[in-house]
């Protein structure tokens, strides 16, 4: 081993636990803020918010290296970081109660009221951590692996709490937990004020949290947001007093809050017998309708629904339904003679708010033919060795954390490679049914189902003739948001079949969108015309309807599973805050190198650093995108992943502690270059292996995950504290701007995740995350970014 050039100062024991218990603590909240926005607001305005936010993480280092050097005038090392401490645990709570329980909740949508004060603890954060590692930079490693042990440790621990106390009361812990950071960083502290501050913090967040659980003095806020798009349906229905919308059960988990509500009649009363809607994170509802236990009685209603014509024209034997929901699917199958009924819910709360209402629709998880499994639907169709008749989705949704940090909300049940594993479920006569809402999205789903039917060896021609499109005419939309019925059947339509089932739904009163060889009306003929193409007709469509270039209705793959994003450009909030974000990095260090003119190869610091911030999220994201299909649960996912790269970053990070400063360079060179090699065998080799192990046991495929990940996330550890020690070994002072660079080029990493995968997939996006720790890894080798070369 080298001998390091000066004395390493071992941070003590106390001020390890307050980074773990820091870094625990504000991922815990990050992920609890991005679980409560997610049920009020559309996920890009939670995705901007909180990118916003957790900006903060870097602008406290940037405040810190501005004023590190009146530090010591005032306190002591300890005092100012116990007292840090105890601000951040105060303004964990103090956050969500401004947003929630104050008049500020009737300006939940706007982006800079949220921003603006979620930023605060993670600016405060982001001074705490800065300057402890400008003050204890030769023992980055050890720190580092406190700080992402802390991390990991908290991506897993919150998930369980989500689950007990839901997101509004997960704040209220965290304070609790950063509180706990004060009272470690205080012990050795003689000034008697911040000890003070200290034992009281704890006391004060014990309280608190005792009286939120009791009294609800902070939850998501009851005043509707009717008239601003960013809000969910449910919130604007609150908002309608002619719907006259009314939650009537509330149940939180770490995937989502579910919300039973009715609606009123005009005359503000109420039927015990009408429908009930659940709702999940505040989307499309699914309906619990009252159900005595004869479904002779529900005969005549059935047959004026929509969804109901694919049970009623194939009368399936055997079905499966992803995200069967309030149990309307079920007995939709079960009208419908359907001997064996599979569901597959994403969402675990549904299940047991349906039994919670048993009595209200007749037991109907409870029949003797219905097996329901909590699970993603796409996994557990790739993971099923059964033959279905009928596959049947309706308005289904599949919905991760909206986290910038975590993964990007889309799902992969309406993928080209989706319909290809439903196609291979299916009996030789089995379809595939999906009931839609908007026509932009029924046509981007027939499109995608063409493609999928053409990779399985049929010809255009064939394809087309296995597409049936039927609709609801305007103010006929029955049982809620049912507008649109795609069917996609695994063999053609015979002629005479196509013009029955066509004749059938003008009687019943719908709207017959597309039959192969009996009616084929615009758009849909153009499909069908001679060396026509996909991006011709998404071209001719717009046209027609528009009179512009306006939605993207081209298919979906795994690779880029946008399936609501329509949008052909990233949204321009997000281009201004990618924008932002690089420009600030950009002038904050121009600025500071210039009043550090003496010191060479800063520039380069500065760009080794940001290269690992933008890197690092590139490559997170792109890997727990695409691994999610694999987990199957999208929560377990997110954690299992999470947990697996941080807790390897952290052994990395405690590994690169025993090579001195002098081998700085060669260190974090091998190790980026590590992060590249091991990446790109990663994503070549997991195909094979994920293959071999999907029918394996929950438990052991987080195994095989973690088993995967680690050694990767032990490489992606190595070089960020290597190069703090080594910038910290001649400037100890510079160290708080490198953290604050690294993390605003991380919001850049983030964002740019987003833009790389919309327009040329995960897989791109990980290619570019090798790229860059390609380009970090020559900066290494030059030596000068870290401090060990050119140093006056």
């Amino acid at each position: 081993m080298d001998a390091d050039p000066q004395p390493v100062t071992s941070p003590r024991l106390p001020l390890l636990a307050a980074v773990f218990l820091t870094a625990l603590s504000v991922l815990a909240f990050e992920v609890a803020l991005s679980r409560a926005f997610s049920v009020l607001l559309r996920f890009h305005f939670v995705f901007l918010a909180i990118s916003l936010a957790t900006s903060g993480l870097g602008l406290g280092g940037l405040a810190d290296y501005l004023t590190g050097r009146w530090l010591h005038r005032t306190l002591s090392l300890g005092a100012h970081l116990s007292l840090r401490a105890a601000a951040l645990a105060v303004l964990y709570p103090l956050s969500v109660y401004l947003l929630f329980a104050t008049p500020l909740a009737a300006h939940l949508t706007s982006v800079w009221v949220v921003s603006g004060i979620c930023i605060l603890p993670f600016f405060v954060a982001g001074t705490l951590l800065s300057r402890v590692f400008a003050e204890y930079s030769q023992a980055g490693g050890t720190l580092y692996f406190a700080d992402l042990f802390g991390a990991a440790l908290g991506s897993f621990l919150v998930i369980g709490a989500l689950q007990c106390f839901g997101a509004t009361q997960v704040p209220f812990l965290c304070g609790l937990v950063a509180a706990l950071a004060a009272l470690a960083l205080s012990g050795g502290v003689r000034h008697a004020p911040t000890r003070g501050v200290a034992v009281a913090v704890p006391v004060l967040l014990a309280g608190l949290l005792v009286a939120n659980m009791s009294l609800k003095l902070v939850d998501l806020p009851i005043m509707p947001l009717r008239d601003d798009p960013a809000a969910k349906p449910l919130y604007r229905e609150l908002g309608d007093p002619q719907i006259g919308a009314k939650i009537v059960y509330s149940e939180w988990n770490a995937f989502a809050r579910t919300d039973v509500v009715t609606n009123a009649r005009p005359d503000g009363t109420t039927d015990p017998h009408d429908d009930l809607y659940i709702y999940t994170d505040g989307e499309v509802p699914t309906n619990m309708l009252w159900f005595p236990g004869k479904l002779a009685d529900l005969g005549p209603r059935l047959e004026s629904f929509i969804g109901f014509r694919p049970f009623d024209w194939f009368r399936p034997g055997k079905v499966l339904l992803i995200g069967p929901g309030g149990g309307l699917d079920v007995l939709l199958a079960s009208a419908a003679g359907a001997r064996q009924i599979v569901g597959a819910e994403i969402n675990p709360s549904i299940p047991r708010i349906v039994r919670r209402y048993g009595d209200f629709n007749g037991h109907i998880y409870d029949r003797e033919n219905v097996r329901l499994y909590v699970d993603e639907g796409r996994s557990f169709v790739r993971r099923s060795r059964e033959q279905y008749d009928l596959i049947y989705l309706a308005l289904t949704k599949t919905a991760t954390t909206a986290s910038n940090s975590l993964a990007l909300v889309e799902g992969y049940i309406y993928t080209e490679e989706a319909f290809e594993d439903y196609l291979q479920h299916l009996t030789p006569d089995g379809k595939v049914a999906m009931v839609l809402q908007e026509p932009a999205l029924l046509l981007r789903t027939m499109l995608t189902a063409l493609d999928a039917l053409q990779h399985q060896g049929l010809s255009r021609e064939q394809a087309l003739d296995s597409l049936m499109v039927a609709s609801v005419p305007e103010g006929m939309y029955g049982l809620g948001p049912y507008r649109h019925l795609l069917i996609v059947s695994r063999q053609p339509f015979a002629p005479q079949v196509s013009a029955s089932l066509a004749k059938e739904t003008v009687a019943m009163g719908f709207s017959p969108g597309y039959f192969p060889g009996a009616f084929e009306p615009a758009p849909f003929s153009w499909l069908t015309q001679q060396g026509a193409t996909t991006p011709q007709f998404v071209t001719a469509w717009n046209q027609w309807q528009f009179g512009k270039q306006l939605l993207n209705i081209l298919p979906r793959t795994d690779d880029q599973p946008f399936v609501v994003d329509m949008t052909f450009r990233l949204p321009t909030q997000f281009l201004g805050l990618l924008g932002g974000a690089l420009l600030l990095a950009i002038v904050f260090s121009v600025a500071a190198m210039a009043r550090q003119r003496r010191e060479r190869g800063l520039a380069t610091a500065v760009a080794y650093f940001a290269l690992l911030g933008a890197g690092f999220m590139l490559v997170e994201i792109a890997l727990i995108q695409k691994l999610v299909l694999y987990l199957g649960y999208p929560v377990l996912s997110l954690s299992v992943i999470l947990f697996a790269l941080l807790l390897g970053g952290g052994l990395g990070s405690l590994i690169s502690q025993r090579w001195g400063v002098a081998r700085a360079s060669r260190v974090a060179g091998l190790a980026t270059i590590a992060v590249v090699a091991y990446g790109v065998l990663l994503q070549h080799g997991q195909g094979p292996i994920v293959a071999a192990t999907l029918g394996w046991d929950i438990r052991l495929r987080c195994l095989v995950t973690m088993l995967l990940l680690l050694p990767l996330g032990a490489a992606l550890g190595m070089p960020f504290p290597t190069g703090l020690r080594a910038v910290g070994s001649h400037s100890p002072g510079f160290v708080p701007w490198m953290w604050g660079v690294n993390g605003l080029m991380s919001v850049v990493g983030s964002v740019g995740a987003m833009m790389i995968a919309k327009f040329w997939g995960f897989q791109t996006t990980l290619w570019c995350g090798w790229a860059v720790y390609a380009l970090a890894s020559l900066l290494a080798w030059s030596g000068r970014p870290l401090g060990t070369r050119g140093h006056e």
